[in-house]
Parts: structure tokens; C-alpha cells; sequence
């Protein structure tokens, strides 16, 4: 079993640390793009939360997933989202995330194309 000091997972929010996004992040693109499924990127920054607020957004965030989607903190205010489904439903997602998740969070979301690393999306993201 894996532990939140084995560099996988970050030790405050039990989120994907970013190495294993990265390596995670491969896996989800070669699968999406053997089987023609569009993916997405979503960044979502949390500006002047206190660690509390930071986890429990991280917790009401996991709340909103679907299986397969990879929910990483990507640095000290800022988490990134890769799931299954095109832009469109990228900005769904964070229309229902928008509802119900407080404080009020800043997302951006971004289309992964086909043969296009995870580095090129979130390049687009700015992180």
C-alpha cells in the first residue's frame, strides 16, 4: 500500500503529487488516444486559503470525480484535473464545481489533442 511520503501522493491533501501526475497523466493520453477519447485539463487555482480551507477544497473536489479522472496539487495554491471528455464538458464540470465548492476558486480549462503531451496543455494552463 502505498503511503503519503513515497513522493505519490501529497502529504496534505492525499492528491496525486506531480511526478506521479506526470507518469499517470501519459497513461490516460495513450489510452484516450488508442480509443478516440477526447481528454481535457483543467487548472484550478486557490488564492489565500489556509491549509484547513486548502483540504477540505481538495476533499469536496474529489467529491465531484468520476473514475478515471486524475485530480493532482500541482504547486502550494494550485490543482490540476485531467479527465475524460472534451472542453465542453470540461466547462460543466467546473459549472457544477462552481456551485459547489466554496470559496470562490479561479479554473481554466484547456483540450488535449490527439499526440500532444500533458507538458503542451498545461504549458496553455501557464503551470
Amino acid at each position: 500500500m502505498a503511503s503519503f511520503d513515497d513522493g505519490i501522493y501529497d502529504p496534505l491533501t492525499g492528491l496525486l503529487a506531480p511526478a506521479y501526475f506526470y507518469e499517470s497523466a501519459e497513461r490516460l493520453l495513450s489510452w484516450a488516444e488508442r480509443s478516440h477519447h477526447p481528454v481535457s485539463l483543467i487548472s484550478i487555482r486557490l488564492m489565500g486559503l489556509n491549509d484547513d480551507s486548502l483540504l477540505q477544497c481538495a476533499r469536496d473536489l474529489i467529491a465531484e470525480l468520476r473514475g478515471g479522472d486524475l485530480l493532482a496539487r500541482m504547486g502550494v495554491r494550485t490543482f490540476v484535473l485531467l479527465l475524460l471528455g472534451d472542453k465542453l464538458g470540461a466547462e460543466q464540470l467546473i459549472f457544477r464545481l462552481r456551485n459547489t465548492i466554496e470559496p470562490e476558486l479561479t479554473y481554466e480549462a484547456t483540450s488535449i489533442e490527439i499526440g500532444e503531451g500533458i507538458e503542451a496543455g498545461l504549458q496553455r494552463l501557464s503551470i
